[in-house]
C-alpha cells in the first residue's frame, strides 16, 4: 500500500471513531430522558461514564503499545470483534444500542447505579472501542510510516465537530430515535471493518516494537496534564456562564464546544500565531472582565468576549501540547495525560463547584487564570532578555498585581450582585436565588423568575406573576372548583417553585407536587408562605414524569381533577416533560372526561404551542390557549399556559369565556420520546 494510500485509510478511521464518539452522547441521553429523567445523579453518572470510558480507552491504547506489534494486533483484533458482535447483536436483536430498559428500570439499585448499568450494557464496550481508536491508530501510523503522527488527532477534532454541528441541526430534525440508533450501529460496524483492514495491514507490515517507552520527565507530564486541564475547565466554566447567567438561548451550548474542538485542530495542524496569541488572549481577558456585568443590552458583546476568551486560552494550551509532543513511540503515553488533564478539568468545572460555591464562580475563577496566563506568555520587554531572572521577576510580580486586581475586582462584583437576595443556593440543578425587597419577595432560577410573593399580610396570598386569576392556570383551578363544589380538588403539580399554586388551595383539597430539586421545599416554606394554606399539601421529589410512571407501575394512578406540568430548567420546559408520551401520562391521571392538564409554556425563546397542538390533535384532546400579557392583570405578568381535557365540553364552560387566544398558524410534527426538533420552534426576540 502507498505511503498516501495508508494515511487515507488511518484518516477515514480515525475520523469516523471520533465522529461516533460525540455523535452517541446526544442519542444516549435522549434515550435515557424518559426513563430516568433530567435528575443530577443521571447526569453525573452518564459524564462519569463518558469521561471514564475515554481515559481507560486511553491507557488500553497505552498498555497495548508496550507489547510486540504482532501481538498488538492480535488483541485488538479481538477487542474489535466483541465491539462489533455488540453492536450486531443490539441491531438485530433489540433494534437499539439498549437491551429493554423495563428490568433495568424495576430494580431497586439506585438511580446512579441504574443509569451506569444501562450505559455499561449498551455502550461498554462499542463506546472502549471508538476510545481507543484516535491514540492507538495514531501510534501505529507513527512507528510504520516513520512520521509524526499528530495532524491526525486534528483530522480526529474535526470529526468530533462535525458530529456536533450534525446532530441538532441535520439529524434530530428529520430522523426518529430508532433511525439514529440504525444509522449510528450501521456505522459503527463499518467502522469495526475499517479497524480490522488497518490492523491486517499492520500485521503485513512486519514492524519490529520500537524501544521508545522510556520514563517521561514528572515536569513534562505535569505540563501535559495542565494544557489539557486549564483549556477543558474553562470549556465547562464558559458553557455554564453564558448558558445559566447569561441567556438561556437554545443550543447556544454548541458555540464554546465548536470553539474548544477547533483549537485542538489548529494547534495540532501545526499552524502558528505565537506573537498573535498573548495580544488576543490579553485583550479578550479584559473584554470578559469589562462585560462580566452587563445585562440585557449588551448580551451580544458580553457572549462574544467570553467564547473568544475561551478559544484563545484554549488555542495557546493546546498549541503547547502541540509543541511539547514526544516522538511518535510516545504518543499513547502522551495522549492518556491529555485525557488525564480533560478528566481533571471537566471535574474541577463540573462536580467540584456546585459542592464548594453558592454562585456561579468558576468562570470568573477562569478570566484571572487567563489574565495570568495571558501576562506570562507575553514577549519579554526590552532591556530585560527572556531568559534573565530580572525578566521572571517582572512577571511574577505583574501576574501577582495582575491576579490581585482581577480578584479583588471580581469579590466585589459578586457582593454586589447577590447583595439583594436573602439566600443564593447553588446544586447540580442550578442556582437558586431569592428576592427580598420592600414590598415582595421572588424565587429565581438562573435567570428566570420562579413565583413571587407579596409582603403586605393583605396580599400575600393573592396568586401572581404567571398564576393570576385570568391566566390559564388561574381559569383551570376556578373551573375545578366550581365543576364540584361540594368536594375536595385534587391536583398534581410538576414543579414546587414559591408554591404559588397553593394560593388555589383550600383545607379540604389534596395538592400533590412532583420537585426534582430537594433544595426548593426548604426555600419555599422559609421564604414564602403559599403552603401554609395548604398544610395538607404532599411533596414527592424526583422526576415528575418519573414518578408518575411508577405510579401508573404500580395501578396507584393519582386520579386527579387538574395536572399542572410546570416544571423549568431556567427558562425551558424539560423535553421529557412535553413529549406525546408524557401529555398521554398525565391525561391517564385524570380523575374523568371533564379534567384538565395545563402546560406551562411561557419561554422567551422558544414558541412551544405548536408542538402542543400537534400533540393535542394526535391525543385527540380538546386545546384552549391562554395568553396573559401583563397589563391584563394587576398583579400578573405575561403567562402563556395551554390547557388540554378529553372532553371538548370542558372549554365551553363560562369561567372559559373570551379567554381563548388566537392559535399558531406553524405547523410541526409532534414531539415523541424518539422525536423532536429544537430547531422549529426557536423564537429569538
Amino acid at each position: 500500500m502507498t505511503r498516501a494510500r495508508a494515511y487515507l485509510l488511518f484518516a477515514v478511521t480515525i475520523f469516523l471513531s471520533a465522529f461516533l464518539l460525540f455523535l452517541i452522547q446526544p442519542i444516549a441521553g435522549k434515550l435515557l430522558l424518559p426513563w430516568f429523567g433530567g435528575s443530577s445523579s443521571v447526569w453525573a453518572t452518564s459524564m462519569l461514564f463518558f469521561t471514564g470510558a475515554l481515559f481507560l480507552g486511553y491507557c488500553y491504547a497505552y498498555w497495548l503499545t508496550r507489547r510486540p506489534i504482532k501481538e498488538q494486533v492480535r488483541i485488538h483484533i479481538v477487542v474489535t470483534a466483541l465491539g462489533a458482535l455488540a453492536a450486531f447483536i443490539s441491531l438485530t436483536v433489540w433494534s437499539s444500542i439498549y437491551p429493554s430498559l423495563e428490568r433495568t428500570i424495576g430494580s431497586t439499585l439506585p438511580p446512579a447505579l441504574k443509569t451506569l448499568a444501562v450505559l455499561v450494557s449498551g455502550l461498554g464496550i462499542p463506546y472502549f472501542l471508538l476510545s481507543t481508536t484516535g491514540p492507538l491508530l495514531q501510534y501505529w501510523y507513527g512507528v510504520s510510516a516513520e512520521r509524526e503522527p499528530y495532524k491526525l488527532y486534528a483530522i480526529s477534532n474535526a470529526g468530533s465537530l462535525l458530529a456536533l454541528a450534525a446532530y441538532p441541526f441535520f439529524i434530530e430534525p428529520v430522523a426518529l430515535l430508532a433511525e439514529q440508533e440504525m444509522v449510528w450501529s450501521t456505522l459503527f460496524l463499518i467502522f469495526a471493518a475499517l479497524l480490522v483492514r488497518v490492523s491486517i495491514q499492520m500485521r503485513r507490515e512486519h514492524i519490529p516494537t520500537p524501544q521508545g517507552n522510556e520514563s517521561i520527565p514528572y515536569r513534562r507530564a505535569a505540563l501535559w496534564i495542565a494544557y489539557a486541564a486549564l483549556p477543558a475547565f474553562m470549556l465547562v466554566a464558559t458553557t455554564t456562564e453564558i448558558t445559566q447567567t447569561i441567556a438561556p438561548l437554545p443550543l447556544l451550548w454548541i458555540a464554546p464546544l465548536s470553539l474548544y474542538l477547533l483549537s485542538f485542530i489548529i494547534a495540532f495542524s501545526g499552524l502558528r500565531g505565537w506573537i498573535v496569541i498573548p495580544l488576543a488572549l490579553f485583550a479578550s481577558a479584559y473584554a470578559a472582565w469589562y462585560y462580566i456585568d452587563v445585562t440585557s443590552y449588551g448580551i451580544k458583546w458580553r457572549i462574544l468576549a467570553d467564547v473568544s476568551l475561551l478559544f484563545f486560552l484554549a488555542l495557546h494550551a493546546h498549541s503547547h501540547l502541540y509543541r511539547l509532543r514526544p516522538p511518535a513511540p510516545q504518543s499513547a503515553l502522551f495522549y492518556v495525560f491529555v485525557s488525564l488533564g480533560g478528566v481533571i478539568g471537566t471535574l474541577l468545572a463540573s462536580v467540584l463547584p456546585p459542592l464548594i460555591f453558592n454562585d456561579y464562580y468558576e468562570f470568573a475563577i477562569g478570566v484571572a487564570l487567563a489574565a495570568a496566563v495571558a501576562v506570562h506568555i507575553s514577549p519579554a520587554p526590552w532591556p530585560f532578555k527572556k531568559e534573565s531572572i530580572w525578566m521572571y521577576v517582572l512577571k511574577m510580580t505583574i501576574i501577582s498585581f495582575v491576579l490581585t486586581l482581577v480578584v479583588l475586582g471580581l469579590r466585589d462584583y459578586f457582593k454586589e450582585r447577590n447583595a439583594d437576595y436573602a439566600e443564593v443556593s447553588r446544586n447540580f440543578y442550578g442556582t437558586v436565588k431569592v428576592y427580598s425587597g420592600p414590598a415582595y419577595r421572588s424565587l429565581l432560577h438562573g435567570t428566570t423568575m420562579h413565583g413571587m410573593q407579596m409582603n403586605d399580610p393583605a396580599l400575600e396570598f393573592i396568586p401572581l406573576a404567571y398564576y393570576s386569576p385570568d391566566s390559564g392556570i388561574g381559569r383551570a383551578f376556578m373551573y375545578t372548583r366550581l365543576k364540584n363544589p361540594e368536594r375536595q380538588v385534587s391536583v398534581g403539580i410538576l414543579g414546587l417553585g414559591a408554591g404559588m399554586t397553593a394560593s388555589y388551595c383550600t383545607p379540604s383539597d389534596r395538592f400533590v407536587y412532583y420537585e426534582i430539586d430537594p433544595r426548593i421545599e426548604g426555600i419555599a416554606r422559609e421564604y414564602f408562605t403559599y403552603l401554609t394554606k395548604c398544610p395538607q399539601a404532599e411533596i414527592r421529589l424526583g422526576d415528575g414524569r418519573i414518578l408518575l410512571d411508577q405510579e401508573s407501575r404500580e395501578g396507584n394512578p393519582g386520579t386527579y381533577d387538574l395536572v399542572l406540568a410546570d416544571a423549568f430548567n431556567d427558562d425551558t420546559v424539560p423535553v421529557h416533560l412535553i413529549t406525546r408520551e408524557a401529555i398521554h401520562r398525565y391525561v391517564s391521571h385524570l380523575k374523568d372526561e371533564r379534567g384538565i392538564v395545563g402546560v406551562h409554556i411561557s419561554n422567551r425563546y422558544l414558541d412551544l404551542l405548536p408542538v402542543v397542538m400537534a400533540i393535542a390533535q394526535e391525543e385527540g384532546l380538546a386545546l384552549l390557549d391562554v395568553r396573559v400579557s401583563s397589563g391584563d392583570d394587576l398583579y400578573g405578568s405575561v403567562s402563556h399556559w395551554v390547557l388540554l381535557s378529553p372532553s371538548a365540553e370542558t372549554f365551553t364552560a363560562e369561567i372559559f369565556k373570551d379567554a381563548a387566544s388566537q392559535l399558531s398558524d406553524k405547523k410541526v410534527r409532534a414531539w415523541t420520546d424518539s422525536y423532536s426538533n429544537i430547531l422549529s420552534v426557536i423564537e429569538l426576540p
